[in-house]
């Protein structure tokens, strides 16, 4: 059972807490001993479980259903405002979005240590349906302008036209791939990167 009350941290059980929550806001679901072990340079499985062990008899975490939850606090602070830009195609590319001046409430686990660099877009098309991106839904996106192959990307290509697709990098090809058999997926020589997806939000 969980002590209530709440009796002073150790330096080394206060990082270890603040390293649970943190991944917690950063991914959404709290990380397992090994993953908790390497972000702390705590080498000992035994360790880490020990600290966190300590914690819960203090009143600080729980443990349920294989997971840690932060008790006395809010993991999950409400929600973070992000800059919300005009329409994206993910269909035919066309000309560039612009940012509206108007904000987003977003909940803040899907930000994480992002926030600043997030800004949302609607998306307007289907040739993403498949990678689960409809018309309407709006996409958090991440500013970058580098991405891997295999990431979804808003891309602005050489004529100033903007689209939302997958990137595929092949022998030296670039291609900007849909994820819908009926649109074709487009070659191209010179692309800007504006940004990486990084979520979907949708209201059914």
């Amino acid at each position: 059972m969980v002590n209530t009350r709440r009796k002073a941290l150790t330096k080394r059980q206060a990082e270890v807490l603040a390293a649970v929550r943190n991944f917690i806001l950063e991914y959404g679901y709290s990380p397992s001993i090994r993953e908790l072990g390497r972000r702390l340079a705590i080498m000992s499985p035994s360790a880490v479980f020990k600290h966190l062990v300590a914690l819960e008899k203090k009143g600080y975490l729980r443990r349920h259903r294989g997971q840690l939850e932060v008790l006395g606090v809010s993991a999950f602070p409400a929600t973070v405002e992000v800059p919300l830009a005009g329409l994206v195609p993910a269909g035919h590319p066309r000309e560039a979005f612009d940012l509206t001046g108007e904000g987003l409430d977003v909940p803040e686990w899907m930000i994480g240590r992002k926030r600043g660099n997030i800004f949302c877009v609607r998306v307007e098309g289907k040739s993403m349906v498949d990678a689960y991106i409809d018309d309407g839904d709006l996409v958090l996106v991440e500013r970058t302008n580098t991405a891997q192959t295999g990431e979804m990307v808003i891309a602005q290509l050489d004529d100033g036209s903007v689209t939302l697709k997958r990137l595929r990098v092949e022998n030296g090809q670039v291609w900007l791939v849909p994820e819908n058999p009926a649109f074709s997926p487009l070659e191209v020589k010179e692309l800007r990167i504006l940004g990486r997806v990084v979520g979907v939000l949708r209201k059914y």
